[in-house]
């Protein structure tokens, strides 16, 4: 739990202000009044502040508050979720899952689905920009292990043929994958062609990037545009 401590004239007075100011309903929190406030005596004495300790549940409790919500109303049996922070990503792992390909859904559409909805819960509930990754039974990360062994195979196959390969369409988190796999090799770039939400990477030789490079600096190049 996160603790906050406010000071106020009232303990009605603090709560409204404290409601505002984090966009809360009282569902949201629990709170403790420490010290009652007093006003001034015949003048003679300051007056005391109210000061009351705010509980709010943090980013984690908040994920797994939200999770559980999503899949009770997806009338799905599970046994746990765990919410681990690393690397400024949120993972939320689902485990016990009575059927795990319902909330992975075809081509993991629906947990996608499941992980965007909680980004913009969590991001509107702490108004700032925080990002939450879903799996359930180690999914993704046998996704992420294929798809790094099909990269490693067509890095391969591009170095001793010499001729780009252009990937099938994939979203931003498996693209970010094969970037940072073929980096790694100083033979190989990777651009990324397309548009929308699924855009294509194309592997290629460094010496191809190189060579657009000069064509792209050369006094034709300059004429044609």
């Amino acid at each position: 739990m996160r603790e906050i401590i406010k000071e106020g004239k009232s303990t009605s007075a603090i709560i409204s202000e404290f409601m505002n100011e984090y966009n809360l309903k009282l569902d949201d929190f629990k709170f403790e009044v420490i010290e009652e406030g007093t006003g001034k005596f015949l003048n003679l004495f300051r007056s005391r502040l109210t000061k009351i300790k705010f509980l709010m549940p943090d980013v984690s409790e908040k994920i797994k508050e939200f999770t559980d919500g999503i899949l009770t109303k997806m009338n799905v049996e599970y046994s746990s979720v765990k919410v681990n922070f690393e690397d400024n990503i949120y993972n939320v792992t689902v485990g016990g899952a009575k059927d795990p390909g319902f909330i992975i859904g075809k081509e993991a559409k629906l947990l996608d689905s499941l992980q965007h909805l909680l980004n913009q819960m969590i991001n509107k509930s702490e108004k700032k920009q925080l990002k939450v990754h879903v799996d359930v039974g180690g999914y993704r990360q046998r996704r992420k292990e294929a798809l790094i062994e099909k990269v490693r195979n067509i890095a391969e196959q591009v170095k001793r043929n010499g001729k780009s390969f252009t990937m099938e369409p994939l979203h931003a988190a498996n693209r970010r994958i094969v970037h940072q796999f073929i980096e790694k090799d100083k033979a190989l770039n990777t651009m990324t062609i397309g548009e929308g939400d699924f855009k294509r990477v194309v592997i290629l030789p460094a010496s191809k990037i190189k060579e657009r490079s000069r064509k792209a600096e050369s006094p034709e190049s300059r004429l044609e545009k």
